[in-house]
């Protein structure tokens, strides 16, 4: 059967390829008019589900595409009671296709899972998952025509009843994709068509809400853009004259499209605008125009109390001459969605507003939310009032509002010089560059008051007293400096400036740098110079200056207020005491800037607006660019890109992040670690052993070859990540005793030093059985997590060296007698040790709280894996491979089966091993394929037949993996 299936794709292999070569022979012209559709794709997707259409039924349908072809298309499929569109994913705002269903005569099921549309010009053939949700939509369909059909003949197969008010028609050139489509202006909605004839037989591409769109200039006479939130479209006309009459009638359907609803009714469009931003009221009939916020009329009264310079409330019933259309869009496109993820990103349960609230609460509230700004999100320049203006003058010429916000109530000046003449302030600027919406949020807070932060700490708002300064550098300060070289200064920090002077009475400066020209301060180790606590700050212009005190809690206080007054408040509000804190340019970062602090092993870094936490430790990769000096941390979040710097302050980041990784000489919890908190050395060789060595006779007792051995264990030591090998290398008795060595040499062991060694082996000591397990439990928690995840993870390994111990000859006896001096790093002659191991393997499930039930099915598993290939090979010596989890039809744990995949394993052989292992036989129909599953996306992929498994297993991500399902694809032609 298999022989015959594998045939059968070799075949429709090549009828593939000789369909391809006659289709290359034809024009281009042919190919493009097999296209379905032009892709639309947003650039920004919205923050909420927004109700474009009053939806009936939506849901993932697959499609053919014109001209009879045979591939099916995964579409997300919405049905109204006017269109069915069907979009590239469930985010995207503009679809690929809208049938009109007044063009639809009827529609039609086709076998199990198919139905089609049929129109009087062409037909849609559409294909569900299963037979119930192909039936579910062919009822819905028919109960929207049979409605239709009770009504009059529409005169236009496109509008509803044939209702057509059409303003303006004709054709557009668009720049991306570029394409030639009919443009039809229709009430407040703007409709796209692949040409005129497919307007008249009722099929278009999308349409587009003009509420929040905006009509700008191109960069040539002939072409202009029309933004909206979530793409910008760019057009080119044959004339000027044309375009001028295309964005004058555009603008009128904006204006339209404001207008035609009262002011209440435009903005409550926004589901998160129909809810007090304060309270969570409904229906809120009040506004805050220069907060950027709907209100309540209990939550506006106290808006009013704050005053004017603080907050302008106005009505949206009562005053109707407030509301311009560009005001109208502000809230449309900021409104209390965007606006409280800045002025509320921060509030904590206990201190949210209710609806029934008081008055004192509301005022306690509100005063503390935006005159206060306690919650606010700080933007990533915050305190850096250069770099603060230079990002609204940038700003304003785009289209994103929540960054003005921010920057306007973060410190940024509104009335700052731009340095362009012709336009010297930001609200003149964004006029100029087209922006009105900008620039009508910039006049509602040209009269207002400038947000002030209130510091949480008065007395580190500046900072001075004597400290210990040597001479300023331009190279890093790695030699050690003694009390001599050191002069006392008085030193200040404030209003923006950090300066030294002789002494407190003097006027004159000795020198100083502003606090935005500090870009990184290092706390040095205790001792490292002639005062006992010493730090260096290292300055734009490359200079190191080093500070020094022999009194601890005075240096504290001065690290803590340089901290606070160098970086944004999101990241020193969570970073801690730090041993080195400041900026590097970094690709990820906004602006090409990151800010970093380093505490420890954890690396807290704030890159555009969120804080991530890294364990340097548990660093996937680790690499330094030779030829640039750049470093690249790679760890589960992804890349982090540190740019090369040739001032002092890259090397000293390089020094630690290396030092802070892992070191394999160190304790355990110094070491290289995995995800789970494992070092990297332990979890590769018990990988290993695991693959190869389960079966292998007298595992761990046989020894190794020393100088195999001694030359793995060297490399695990200088990097465990960067250690990789191949089985005819090192044969499964060195990484073997590899383990062992590094367990006896470790420093202060698994057991975390002598002290807590004796405590385990006093503990074997005890007759009572559930006073002794009680006691290892307690033992077992207070070891360090790394150290007690460590032990977990060995002991479960050897219950499943000990469960195939017919076949290895390693009975729990035998593995307590070596790994028993191996872990307490004794001589040996002491058998208590053997005597805790034993212990620990007996009663594994008591100790580390694991259920018994899931340990016997894993042990069930992997004996009917590795018993399965003994007869074939001796798994010591099985090539390349390993055991991988796949599952069956879907991801459920009852679904997943282990398969030890070799390195020439294909997808084909993978899919017979799996059914031959579940006892399934393939019907003569029937054809399974296996599907690489990207969960995120919400995507999957086929494996090609003969494409080899094991390194597609070893690149998948943690929200990936490997399906086994039927392919209805190839099902569906081996049925034609």
């Amino acid at each position: 059967m298999a022989l015959k299936q594998e045939d059968l794709l070799r075949d429709m292999q090549k009828c593939f390829n000789n369909l391809k070569v006659e289709e290359d022979k034809k024009e281009t012209v042919i190919q493009r008019e097999r296209e379905d559709s032009i892709d639309i794709r947003c650039t920004e997707f919205p923050d909420f589900s927004e109700e474009f259409h009053q939806i009936i039924k939506a849901g993932w349908l697959e499609k053919t595409p014109p001209k009879g072809g045979k591939i099916y298309q995964r579409r997300w499929v919405q049905l109204d009671s006017e269109y069915m569109r069907y979009f590239q994913s469930v985010k995207e705002v503009y679809s690929k296709r809208m049938v009109s269903l007044g063009s639809v005569d009827k529609v039609v099921s086709v076998g199990d899972l198919r139905f089609e549309l049929h129109s009087q010009s062409r037909t849609f053939l559409f294909r569900a998952e299963s037979t119930q949700e192909r039936n579910d939509w062919v009822c819905c369909l028919e109960k929207i025509l049979s409605d239709r059909k009770n009504s009059l003949e529409p005169r236009n197969l496109f509008f509803k009843n044939g209702s057509v008010n059409i303003h303006f028609e004709g054709y557009l050139e668009m720049l991306s994709p570029r394409t030639k489509i009919y443009t039809l202006i229709s009430r407040d909605k703007l409709f796209l068509f692949k040409s005129h004839e497919e307007y008249f037989q009722g099929v278009g591409i999308t349409d587009i809400d003009m509420r929040m769109a905006n009509v700008r200039d191109g960069e040539n006479k002939r072409s202009f853009t029309l933004t909206t939130p979530y793409r910008t479209f760019s057009f080119v006309v044959n004339s000027e004259s044309e375009k001028v009459k295309w964005c004058e009638l555009l603008n009128e359907c904006v204006s339209r499209s404001l207008s035609c609803d009262g002011v209440c009714e435009s903005i409550w469009r926004v589901p998160t605008n129909r809810l007090c931003a304060d309270c969570s009221s409904a229906m809120p009939e009040w506004a805050s125009i220069n907060l950027c916020v709907l209100l309540c009329e209990k939550c506006a009264g106290v808006h009013r109390s704050l005053g004017q310079n603080v907050s302008k409330v106005r009505s949206l019933k009562l005053d109707e001459r407030v509301w311009t259309d560009d005001l109208i869009r502000v809230f449309l496109l900021l409104g209390n969605g965007k606006a409280n993820q800045f002025w509320g990103a921060n509030i904590p349960p206990s201190e949210s507003l209710c609806v029934n609230a008081n008055s004192e609460q509301r005022l306690q509230h509100i005063t503390a939310k935006y005159k206060d700004g306690k919650y606010r999100k700080y933007h990533i320049l915050f305190g850096q009032q250069e770099a603060l203006n230079k990002a609204l003058c940038s700003a304003v010429q785009f289209a994103d509002l929540l960054e003005t916000l921010s920057l306007l109530n973060c410190g940024a000046d509104i009335n700052c010089h731009t340095g362009i003449p012709q336009f010297p302030s930001p609200l003149s600027l964004a006029k100029h560059s087209g922006q009105t919406v900008q620039a009508e949020l910039l006049m509602q807070n040209l009269n207002s008051e400038t947000f002030t932060p209130v510091v949480k700490d008065v007395s580190i708002r500046s900072h001075s007293g004597y400290l210990f300064k040597t001479a300023s550098s331009a190279r890093p300060i790695t030699d050690n400096k003694t009390k001599a070289d050191f002069s006392q200064r008085w030193c200040c920090l404030g209003d923006g400036m950090f300066s030294y002077f002789k002494n407190e009475q003097s006027h004159n400066k000795c020198g100083g740098m502003k606090i935005s020209e500090i870009i990184c301060l290092s706390v040095n180790s205790p001792g490292k110079h002639g005062y006992e606590h010493t730090f260096e700050l290292y300055s734009e212009e490359g200079r190191v200056y080093l500070f020094g005190t022999d009194d601890g809690s005075t240096a504290k206080n001065w690290i803590r207020a340089i901290a606070m007054a160098v970086l944004p408040p999101a990241l020193f509000d969570v970073c801690g005491n730090c041993d080195r804190l400041g900026r590097l340019r970094c690709t990820e970062g906004s602006n090409g800037i990151g800010w970093f602090c380093l505490s420890g092993f954890k690396l807290q870094v704030l890159l555009k607006d969120n804080i991530q936490t890294i364990d340097l430790r548990k660093l996937l990769t680790l690499t330094l660019c030779d030829s640039s000096g750049s470093m690249v941390l790679v760890w589960r979040g992804g890349p982090l890109h540190l740019l090369a710097d040739r001032r002092p302050h890259f090397v000293g980041w390089q020094t630690y992040i290396q030092q802070k990784s892992g070191a394999g000489d160190q304790p355990l919890s110094q070491q290289q670690l995995t995800d789970l908190g494992v070092p990297v050395t332990i979890d590769r060789c018990l990988d290993h052993v695991t693959r190869h060595g389960l079966l292998s006779l007298g595992i761990y007792r046989k020894s190794g070859i020393n100088s195999h051995v001694t030359k793995l264990q060297e490399r695990f030591q200088n990097d465990a990540r960067s250690v990789t090998w191949c089985e005819s290398e090192y044969s499964v008795d060195d990484v073997a005793n590899t383990l062992k060595r590094f367990l006896r040499e470790v420093k202060d062991g698994l057991f975390n030093g002598q002290e807590n060694s004796d405590s385990w082996l006093r503990a074997a000591g005890l007759e009572d059985r559930s006073e002794k397990i009680h006691r290892y439990q307690i033992l077992l928690s207070n070891l360090p997590d790394v150290n007690r995840e460590t032990l977990r993870v060995l002991i479960h390994h050897l219950v499943c060296v000990q469960y195939l111990s017919d076949e290895n000859q390693m009975t729990i006896r035998n593995l307590g007698i070596v790994f028993g001096p191996t872990l307490f790093q004794t001589d040996g002659t002491d058998v208590t040790a053997s005597q805790v191991v034993e212990e620990l393997i007996q009663n594994y499930c008591s100790i580390f709280n694991v259920s018994e039930s899931d340990l016997q099915r894993q042990l069930n598993m992997t004996s009917d894996v590795l018993n399965k290939h003994k007869s074939q090979r001796t798994l010591s010596r099985t090539p390349s491979s390993t055991i991988c989890a796949v599952y069956l039809e879907k991801k459920e744990e009852s679904a997943g089966v282990l398969v030890q995949v070799p390195a020439d394993m294909t997808a084909f052989k993978m899919v017979s091993v799996v059914l031959e292992q579940k006892g399934i036989q393939q019907a003569n129909e029937e054809f399974w394929s296996c599907y690489e599953i990207l969960e995120k996306e919400e995507m999957e992929r086929t494996l090609h037949y003969q494409e080899r498994v094991l390194p597609l297993y070893f690149s998948l991500s943690c929200d990936c993996h490997l399906l086994i399902k039927r392919n209805h694809y190839i099902i569906g032609i081996m049925r034609e």
